[in-house]
């Protein structure tokens, strides 16, 4: 987990230091201005997001979707989630490519979506979808890769995950649609390879996160950059080692720093004198000669023999004729 972490931090520097980054931003804010939808009526975000399934380029799409929008778009009556229903209920199939399948996709989304703005009162339409694209339990499913089971897809079907990224981008939500593009420009910032469009999805707005930006404004970033295949990204600065600790320096105090623990808190030993030292000398060469000290001249040796006698630390042990009154620690016992 640190790895990666350490991965999608090194991503996101990489992309913020770009030369070009403000004029890429401003590019990746506009066209998602333009996916917001015709003009953010509900209705037509969601015949966009059917139409898509056609596999059609995007902008055949749309003029497909702008087209429908000033033939039936009227002041009096507002192009609603229920009036767009209706009209596509009596028109043709010339507004679906030809393809009678978009038709039945169109309208069931359609009604889907009609069902959950009547749950709410009072509350836009455009509104309505946001909540859903990015509510929790939105990105539940599809975080567990069962989207097809989610209340509004679930029903309809015949959704992919692309197809249900674009709708959720067009109405609103903070993510991405992990496209090829998408992946490719991951692994050029140094991801490992995404298994499937979940891992890149899972990617994409981690890294959108690192960033400080809206997902949807990144992930149009990194689709301009996988489709232009760029590789040419700087490189973050890397701390050099100023050599390998040596074992037992982990406690070393730096310049302007204390080091706490181990022996840094022990108090200095007190080293001895020349004269302790050469005193010290003397008896180790005596007792090699065969030679028993009387006492070792060593302040700290407290246990030296003598060193009690002479300091005078212990009493006389008791004679035979003074019995166990002159006995060290008896005095006073019987008095009482």
């Amino acid at each position: 987990m640190v790895e990666v972490a350490d991965r999608a931090a090194e991503a996101a520097w990489k992309i913020g230091n770009l030369k070009d980054f403000d004029r890429r931003l401003e590019r990746a804010a506009r066209r998602v201005d333009e996916r917001s939808g015709e003009g953010g009526l509900a209705a037509m975000v969601v015949y966009e997001a059917a139409l898509m399934k056609s596999g059609r380029p995007r902008e055949e799409v749309r003029e497909m979707v702008r087209s429908f929008r000033e033939a039936f778009e009227d002041e009096e009556e507002p192009l609603t989630i229920a009036h767009a229903s209706g009209i596509m209920r009596v028109e043709g199939d010339d507004w679906f490519f030809g393809d009678g399948s978009l038709r039945v996709l169109t309208g069931r989304l359609l009604g889907q979506f009609q069902h959950r703005v009547a749950q709410y009162n009072y509350v836009d339409e455009g509104e309505v979808l946001r909540r859903w694209a990015d509510g929790y339990d939105t990105r539940l499913f599809v975080r567990r890769r069962i989207f097809e089971t989610e209340p509004v897809i679930g029903v309809v079907g015949g959704l992919d995950l692309l197809l249900l990224q674009h709708l959720r981008v067009a109405a609103g939500g903070n993510t991405l649609i992990p496209s090829n593009e998408v992946a490719r420009a991951l692994e050029s910032l140094g991801y490992a390879p995404a298994a499937d469009g979940y891992e890149t999805l899972g990617q994409a707005e981690d890294l959108a996160l690192r960033l400080d930006l809206p997902a949807p404004i990144v992930g149009e970033m990194l689709e301009e950059l996988g489709r232009e295949g760029f590789v040419d990204y700087p490189e973050p600065p890397r701390e050099e080692a100023t050599g390998q600790e040596e074992p037992g320096e982990a406690n070393v105090a730096s310049e302007g720093g204390a080091v706490h623990g181990g022996a840094a808190d022990e108090p200095p030993e007190e080293k001895p004198s020349p004269a302790e030292r050469e005193e010290r000398t003397r008896i180790r060469q005596e007792s090699a000669a065969g030679e028993e000290p009387t006492r070792v001249q060593d302040p700290q040796a407290k246990d030296a023999p003598g060193v009690a006698e002479e300091d005078g630390d212990a009493a006389d042990p008791a004679s035979p004729e003074s019995g166990s009154e002159d006995q060290p620690g008896t005095s006073g016992r019987g008095d009482s």
